[in-house]
């Protein structure tokens, strides 16, 4: 699509629109012999070695030039936003200035911080990584500097005229640039479900600065068509400005390269303790440590999903970089001198720090783990498969971390030609930087449900009218015009309860939110039109208030002990106990875990009001910041807000509480690593179901004294029984109520004798490395024993075949003896045991166990798998064990 920009601005200041000779692109100059846009590649960079402003400046000089520009011209200047986009539910990293806004302010739906607004907004983006170091002017991390304005119907601030003069006057008055110098190009702009016209501002042969005039809206239904997609106008209209920070330093400065004047000290100590001298490495490495420090400063937590993920990309390539370069220190001494660099107008980043250091530490030790097991994964793959296309690089790096580099050197060893992508890194960036779309709803409700519930949580009793009835799923389903029956959402599940009507009680087993109207589920119909009386469950409902109001105290406490990176990552409540996911880079620690507790209780101890309250979106950012957006971003000008002073506020949707002391008692009864990069806390509020908890667990523990009391002398017992549980349920690997049965397993497998413990937990880790040194006993397999094995093996066309009963090996590991016997020539074994059949075959024997393993399992109601030449299988019907062994002998 082709749109002029035709302004007074232009034709006043005699600049004239002319068309690239090069590339086609219509553009405005004051210089009447130029016959090129201004841009790259139509034209080379004119300002190495001559700066195109009056005078040299720093990046926080040049950026204190333009926001005190703007805001001498009536632009209120705003804070910046972090570089996790936590407001959107679509991407995942602060990609431009314009982000902060969308889609909510763009869209009308919510009022701008201010209006008109200036903001240095710190902004990544991962689309082309493979030129960064390379091109001398691409970034991963940059700050957009951008002067916006919102126009809507009622309120017009200014649009395409003051905003050119605003930008030339900045860049000649202000910079001193020669404005023949400078060029306006026209284009079309679009991201973030926006489009709209735009002026490309060139000077010496670099985008300086990019003014979009924003007045589209992506719609199935739009007549206007953009980069294949369909637009309509929409009612606002935006000033969206984006002005190179970095760049215009570079342009004060003419440098060889935009890194050469951002980060001389960092490129230099990389120079110092490289072995080997790439300057595009370096230059790479310098950009990308900015860009960890940033990332990891401002909360987010590598793992391998969302943001986590793109985080851990950027940290695993600068440590490749740092391999190739021959650098022995660590990636956190260089992200160290930006931190120290950027402590006065970020001093977030530099008090990370310590967390950022430990991040940096860890992940360095999982990339070597990953090295040193992906080399015999790839190995094995290259056995199996001789050509690897993208999709398979791709899956190998998602699922184990395997970068094509490491694939493509092993390769070519074994001469082997893998083909690795030059932009494979910004692949992957872009197939995990947006968010998935949400389902859309899966039926329309028709009527609005007046939410009681948030004018008195506590309130139990109400009459209602029936405003629609029918049959959903096969269930039976009403419609009120008002309820207090709180609908499931926000990890809260639905209330229950009865409704009454003529007489007749019948039960609301569960309640959903559709568009505006609340459905409630019943066990009888009921006609539309009909009065009722709802009585809500008021113990379940009481208790489900607590456990949620406790999620928001165990939520404050985690980040107030562990750190401002805590971030919900899903919570789940339930009438009996609850459940908190959160980010964090590494497994709790039992201190942690204690501190937690006791800072949470100390919480509810002060008994602290909770303030719920419907607020203005941008309001509520305005005072709270992105914070509100630890549950989730949810919809709507108007959000409600659950603030508990001090302690957490949060855009939360569901029933609480209205002082934390009616929480009672919150007790933390399990901790786990859920998966990479998140945690989860598993807890119980409320004094009577605390007290039952602690009973209960006071009754496991006693059951286990009564087990370890046979082969143990138990001097103390502890005090705190969930503690020691938990202790204990780590120290097996297993949940609570499996410990007892781990327990007698584990006792039944030591020699006899009694043994002096200091306490339950000191017994249960005594008995464990008691089994430890009698498991390794039994895999060292005696010489004799494996010849006594080998002289009973039957003949079968020029193999042994070894058929044997675990019962029949001394007590040693079966698994041990198969693996030991695969070592002879020639030889295939199977055993049998407890669990089903292990199978083992020597190198010299073309077979796959696997596929036999799986077959045979399968006769026992289960599976099988393993290696090529060792493997098991078994199930659940052992019944069968012997019709498996003559399975397993046809089919070897």
């Amino acid at each position: 699509m082709e749109m002029r920009i035709d302004l007074s601005f232009f034709r006043e200041n005699h600049f004239k629109r002319k068309r690239c000779r090069s590339c086609g692109s219509f553009f405005w100059t004051l210089d009447g012999d130029r016959d090129l846009c201004g841009d790259q590649p139509c034209v080379d960079f004119s300002f190495i070695g001559e700066p195109l402003t009056r005078r040299s400046y720093t990046v926080s000089g040049m950026r204190n030039e333009f926001l005190g520009f703007f805001e001498r011209n009536g632009h209120e200047r705003i804070d910046p936003y972090p570089v996790v986009a936590r407001w959107r539910k679509d991407i995942y990293l602060t990609i431009a200035s314009i982000a902060v806004f969308q889609p909510h302010v763009t869209s009308g739906l919510s009022k701008p911080p201010a209006n008109p607004l200036v903001i240095s907004q710190p902004s990544i983006r991962l689309n082309d990584l493979e030129e960064v170091g390379v091109s001398g002017k691409h970034l991963t991390i940059f700050e957009m500097m951008g002067h916006h304005a919102f126009n809507s119907p009622e309120e017009h601030i200014y649009w395409m005229e003051e905003t050119i003069r605003y930008c030339h006057d900045f860049l000649t008055r202000i910079l001193g640039i020669d404005e023949r110098e400078i060029t306006y190009k026209e284009s079309m702009w679009e991201g973030g479900g926006n489009a709209g016209p735009c002026l490309e501002v060139l000077a010496g042969g670099l985008e300086i600065a990019t003014l979009v005039f924003m007045n589209m809206v992506e719609s199935a239904k739009g007549r206007i068509k953009i980069g294949g997609k369909r637009y309509a106008e929409m009612d606002m209209k935006v000033v969206d400005t984006g002005y190179g920070l970095e760049r215009l330093t570079w342009i004060s400065r003419g440098t060889d390269t935009i890194y050469d004047v951002l980060y001389p000290e960092v490129i230099d100590h990389i120079s110092g303790v490289s072995e080997k001298i790439d300057r595009h490495l370096i230059y790479a490495l310098a950009d990308h440590s900015k860009c960890i420090a940033f990332m990891l400063g401002d909360g987010i937590v590598p793992s391998n999903a969302k943001a986590g993920y793109l985080a851990r990309l950027m940290i695993r390539r600068a440590l490749r970089f740092m391999r190739i370069l021959g650098i022995r220190e660590g990636l956190y001494d260089i992200v160290e001198i930006h931190l120290k660099s950027l402590r006065r107008d970020f001093p977030r980043l530099y008090e990370a720090r310590k967390r950022i250091e430990e991040i940096l530490e860890l992940e360095d030790e999982k990339y070597r783990e990953t090295l040193r097991r992906g080399s015999s994964l790839v190995e094995k793959i290259l056995k199996e498969k001789k050509r690897l296309c993208v999709d398979d690089l791709v899956q190998l790096y998602d699922a184990h971390g395997i970068h094509p580099e490491m694939v493509k050197g092993i390769a070519e060893r074994k001469g082997i030609r893998i083909d690795v992508p030059e932009d494979f890194d910004s692949l992957i960036a872009g197939l995990h930087s947006e968010e998935e779309e949400e389902e859309i709803e899966r039926f329309h409700i028709p009527g609005e449900t007046r939410p009681l519930y948030y004018e008195d949580e506590y309130l139990r009793r109400f009459k209602a009218k029936v405003i629609w009835s029918g049959i959903i799923d096969g269930k039976h389903a009403v419609v009120l015009d008002k309820t207090c029956f709180y609908p499931e959402g926000g990890g809260q599940p639905s209330d229950r309860g009865k409704l009454k009507v003529r007489g007749k009680e019948v039960d609301v087993e569960h309640v959903e939110k559709v568009g505006d109207a609340i459905l409630h589920y019943v066990s009888q119909p009921i006609d539309e039109g009909e009065d009722v009386e709802g009585f809500v469950d008021w113990e379940r409902r009481y208790s489900l208030m607590r456990h949620h109001t406790a999620t928001h105290i165990i939520n404050s406490a985690c980040r107030k002990v562990l750190g401002d990176h805590v971030w919900q990552a899903g919570s789940q409540l339930d009438v009996d106990v609850a459940r908190f996911d959160f980010s964090h880079y590494r497994t709790l620690r039992e201190e942690e875990i204690r501190r937690i507790e006791d800072v949470a209780n100390s919480m509810v101890r002060e008994g602290i009001d909770v303030i719920k309250e419907f607020l203005e979106r941008s309001e509520a950012e305005r005072r709270y910041g992105v914070i509100l957006y630890q549950g989730g971003v949810p919809e709507g000008r108007m959000i409600r807000v659950v603030r508990i002073p001090e302690v957490d506020v949060e855009a939360c949707g569901g029933t609480h509480l209205n002082n934390t002391s009616e929480v009672g008692r919150i007790k933390i009864v399990g901790a786990e690593r859920v998966q990479d990069g998140v945690n989860r806390l598993i807890f119980v509020a409320g004094e009577e179901k605390v007290e039952e908890l602690e009973r209960k667990e006071r009754e496991r523990l006693e059951r286990l004294i009564d087990l370890l009391k046979q082969r143990f002398n138990i001097a103390t017992i502890e005090k705190d029984a969930g503690r020691a549980l938990r202790e204990i349920s780590r120290l097996f690997s297993v949940p609570m109520d499996k410990i007892e049965d781990t327990i007698r397993k584990f006792m039944e497998d030591i020699p006899e004798g009694r043994m002096n413990a200091r306490c339950v937990v000191d017994a249960c880790e005594k008995l464990f490395g008691e089994w430890k040194k009698v498991r390794k006993e039994r895999k060292r397999i005696p010489k004799d024993l494996v010849e006594e094995l080998l002289k009973g093996h039957e003949e079968f066309e020029g193999y042994r075949l070894i058929f044997l009963d675990a019962k029949t090996l001394r007590g040693y590991d079966p698994m041990a003896v198969a693996d030991e016997l695969r070592k002879a020539n020639r030889v295939v074994t199977c055993i049998k045991d407890a669990k089903g059949l292990i199978f083992s075959a020597s190198d010299d024997v073309e077979i796959d166990l696997r596929e036999i393993a799986r077959k045979v399992g399968s006769l026992l109601g289960g599976g099988g798998g393993g290696k090529e030449r060792l493997a098991r299988c078994g199930g659940k019907d052992l019944s069968k064990i012997g019709e498996a062994m003559k399975k397993a002998r046809r089919l070897i």
